[in-house]
This record gives structure tokens, C-alpha cells and sequence, in this order.
């Protein structure tokens, strides 16, 4: 995505890859892209993201098999707290496989002259020159290192991405980074259905619950006809990498289509285990020192907890967030500069990723395991108004939609907020609080009563 965005701006592109990528690897995951093996699904906001910057690549992976539809209608879906209501949501949702779709984009980009890949190259640092980023330090196939100049290096390499220690070795420092760990564990399997495959659901999750239902699951129609599951446990629950154990963690689900899937399907694969999934964020726009000629984004950024399945839309939105940087660099002087377009950049994506970032950190610290450090009163008071919403969705189709909207980045959080919803919500959560209030006193009531029996006789 960076690339394509860079190669309206630039004279020409390098993308630089460690993996060999031509041909395409076998399977379904790279070495470089170890959760690859999971579910991965592309949120509606960071597919149409795509689609801007790669006309047509909906209709690519429709015409790959990739099945879709409407998100309501499609996808069965059981949050923390309650399951959402199988309703027309009113936008679609493609299911694909991480690797169908990192195919079509390289295909697209392959094609294009400005861009070249060089696989197999493993970046072993900055170039620093006068205070900026000049390039890159590569290391050779013989042995040794080349250097490779560059006008502006883009690091989107990942959550295991060693930028800090590149920035420091070049005397900038590196940046304040924030780690919040629920402890979650996924494990995943692909099936081939039996019989003929007549579900009307693409897509089944049941999501963990705070603070007694720790196990979670998915599964997942592909492009070819295949099914992937994956397993979740968090807060000390391990997920499963055993046949019968696999079986039954599925039964022990509150969405039953997953084990009546793997019930009529055939194992295809071993059982894949992950554990790399802590939130990380490294905040590179505090930095008082972050050198020009370097922007960073993507999971080398903000990796989130992959249970929200956020972080490829994240990674979208922010290469979408440096074109619009360049556009407007480019309207102000009548040239694309570079000079303080990094600062303003990791600003900016700072600014998108804060939603995200609080979303996942929020959801993960219902959990009292979670490591890291606990949300102030204003994420508290957004998390608890986020489930009256949630409790809102199972009798309002209105309040669902607009939920699901800003889940998947096509409206803003604010959304949540607006008049209307948030009347619906108040006047929800206070009959709630009424009924609560009124089974609390007819029990207490009860118990006076059978006290007054007992010290009277009866009387």
C-alpha cells in the first residue's frame, strides 16, 4: 500500500522484502508473516482504501472465488456481551485469505514501471547524514553490507520491526513505547467441507467475555471453497494445538455453527499455534530528535491485539493518511517536499491510530491478567458507554448498524454519540438500572417478609 501511494509522488519506488516473493511462496503464509496462518478479515474501511488505490480489486477476488456480502447478513457474529442481530447492515465485506489478497496487490504492482521489488533483502539499518534519513544499510547475499540511497524510507515492516534500535544508532534516540498483553493465543486449522456447502454464513465468531468465558473462535469461508478456524484463548486460557482438544473447544462455544462446520468438514492442515499478539505502540511523533526522510507505519507502529482484526484496515488508513500528506505538501509549496514531512506525518497517524489503539487496549483490560499500564477515567467512562451500546444492538437494528459502522471505519467514533443514538442509549440503560433497581427491592422485600415470618410466628 505505501508503495502504491509513494509512486504517485516519487520518481520511482524500491520496495525491499525479505521474503523471496517471486514466485510466490507455497501455502498459505510467508515466513515473514507468521499470523498469516489465521483469520485475517479486511474491515469495509480499509477495503475501500484498497479499492481507491486499486480499481477493480473487489471484483479480482470475487472473480478468485473470494466468497461476500452484506456484513449483517453474512457474518454471525456473539460479542463479549451479547450476539449481534443477523441484519441487512446496508455494506459488504469480502472473505479472503491474507495471502490472495497480498497476491492481487503484488500482481498490480509488479505491473507497474515505477515500482520495483527486490526480494530477499534484509535492511540492517539508516543511513543518518546531517541529521536525516539518507537511505539504507543492506545486507549482501556474499557477505558484507551495501548502502542504498533513498529521497525517503518508509518502515512498514512489522511489529517485530527493530526501528528503535536503527534510530538510535544513528544518535536520534528512540521513541516511548506502550505494551498492553491480554495474553491471548490463537490456534488455527483449515478444513475442506464434506457434502455440499449450503450454509447461508460466510464468517462465525464467538468473542471472549470478561471475566468467565476465556475461550473464543472463528471460521471463515475462502476463495477456494475451504475453511479456516481459529482458536482464541486470552487471560491464561492457552488455545488448543491438540486434535481433541481443538474438537472440543469448539463445542464449548456460544456460536454452535463452528463445531457443526468442523463436524461435517475434513482436516486439511496440522494445527497452527501463534502467541505474538500484545499490543505495542512505539510513539515516534513525541520524539524530539525523529530525523526527515523517514516516515514509519503499519504494525511497526501499532500492532494491535489481532482478536479485533484491525490491523490490516490500521495499515491501509495510514498509507492513505501519507498520500494525503504529500497531496497537501504538494498544494502548499507546488512540489512534493520532504523537508518536515516526517514529523507532520507520524502526528497525523498518531491521530488515526488513536481510536483503534483505545478500542483494542480497552476491550483487552476487562480482563485483571492483562499486563500493561490501566486506562484514565475517560477511556473507562467511553468503554462503559460503548456497552450500553453493545446491550442497545439485540433490540435496535438502527443502533447496530451505526455500532458496526464505526467497527469497521466507515463513520467516526463520534457517531456513537449523536443525539438520537445516545437518547435511545440513556433511556436503554436506565430502564436497565430501574429493573435492576426493582429486582434488587423485591428481594430484598422477599427477604424482610420471610425475616418478619420467622420472628413473628407467622403472624
Amino acid at each position: 500500500m505505501a508503495a502504491r501511494v509513494l509512486a504517485d509522488h516519487v520518481e520511482h519506488v524500491t520496495v525491499l522484502e525479505r521474503d523471496r516473493l517471486h514466485p510466490p511462496p507455497d501455502g498459505d503464509a510467508r515466513r515473514g508473516a507468521p499470523q498469516g496462518r489465521h483469520i485475517h478479515l479486511l474491515l469495509a474501511g480499509g477495503s475501500r482504501v484498497v479499492e481507491r488505490y486499486f480499481p477493480g480489486m473487489d471484483a479480482d477476488l470475487a472473480a478468485a472465488g473470494a466468497p461476500g456480502g452484506d456484513c449483517g447478513l453474512r457474518m454471525i457474529t456473539h460479542f463479549p456481551t451479547c450476539p449481534l442481530p443477523r441484519c441487512r447492515l446496508g455494506f459488504d465485506v469480502r472473505f479472503a485469505s491474507r495471502a490472495l489478497r497480498e497476491r492481487l496487490i503484488r500482481e498490480r504492482l509488479d505491473r507497474d514501471a515505477r515500482i520495483t521489488f527486490r526480494d530477499g533483502a534484509l535492511v540492517k539499518g539508516l543511513l543518518g547524514e546531517r541529521g536525516r534519513v539518507a537511505g539504507v544499510r543492506l545486507r549482501r547475499d556474499a557477505g558484507g553490507e551495501e548502502a542504498l540511497r533513498a529521497g525517503l524510507v518508509v518502515a512498514a515492516c512489522g511489529r517485530e520491526a527493530p526501528v528503535p534500535d536503527w534510530l538510535e544508532e544513528i544518535g536520534c534516540g528512540a521513541p516511548r513505547e506502550e505494551i498492553v498483553d491480554a495474553h491471548l493465543s490463537y490456534a488455527s486449522r483449515w478444513y475442506q467441507a464434506r457434502s455440499a456447502d449450503t450454509r447461508d454464513w460466510d464468517l462465525a465468531i464467538d468473542m471472549p467475555s470478561a471475566p468467565h468465558q476465556r475461550r473464543g473462535g472463528a471460521a471463515m469461508r475462502h476463495e477456494d471453497g475451504r475453511w479456516l478456524v481459529t482458536l482464541q484463548g486470552i487471560a491464561g486460557a492457552r488455545a488448543p494445538t491438540g486434535d481433541a482438544e481443538f474438537v472440543a473447544w469448539t463445542r464449548s462455544l456460544r456460536v454452535p455453527e463452528i463445531h457443526a462446520l468442523i463436524q461435517d468438514a475434513e482436516p486439511i492442515s496440522p494445527i497452527h499455534g501463534f502467541g505474538r499478539t500484545a499490543n505495542r505502540r512505539r510513539h515516534f511523533e513525541e520524539m524530539a530528535r525523529f530525523p526527515d526522510g523517514l516516515v514509519v507505519l503499519g504494525d511497526a507502529v501499532a500492532a494491535f491485539n489481532p482478536v479485533y482484526g484491525q490491523g490490516m484496515s490500521v495499515a491501509a488508513l495510514g498509507a492513505q493518511e501519507l498520500d494525503a500528506c504529500l497531496r497537501a505538501e504538494r498544494a502548499r509549496t507546488g512540489a512534493p517536499g520532504l523537508d518536515g514531512l516526517s514529523r507532520r506525518f507520524q502526528r497525523r497517524l498518531a491521530h488515526l491510530t488513536d481510536m483503534p489503539w483505545q478500542f483494542a487496549t480497552g476491550e483487552d483490560f476487562r480482563w485483571p491478567e492483562t499486563a500493561g499500564r490501566r486506562p484514565g477515567a475517560t477511556q473507562r467512562f467511553v468503554r462503559a458507554y460503548s456497552d450500553q451500546v453493545m446491550h442497545l444492538i439485540e433490540d435496535d437494528a438502527e443502533a447496530a448498524r451505526t455500532l458496526m459502522r464505526v467497527l469497521h471505519f466507515l463513520d467516526p467514533p463520534t457517531a456513537l454519540f449523536r443525539p438520537t443514538l445516545a437518547g435511545r442509549v440513556i433511556e436503554h440503560a436506565a430502564g436497565s438500572a430501574l429493573a435492576g433497581a426493582r429486582g434488587l427491592a423485591g428481594g430484598a422485600a422477599a427477604r424482610l417478609f420471610t425475616l418478619a415470618e420467622r420472628r413473628g410466628g407467622g403472624g
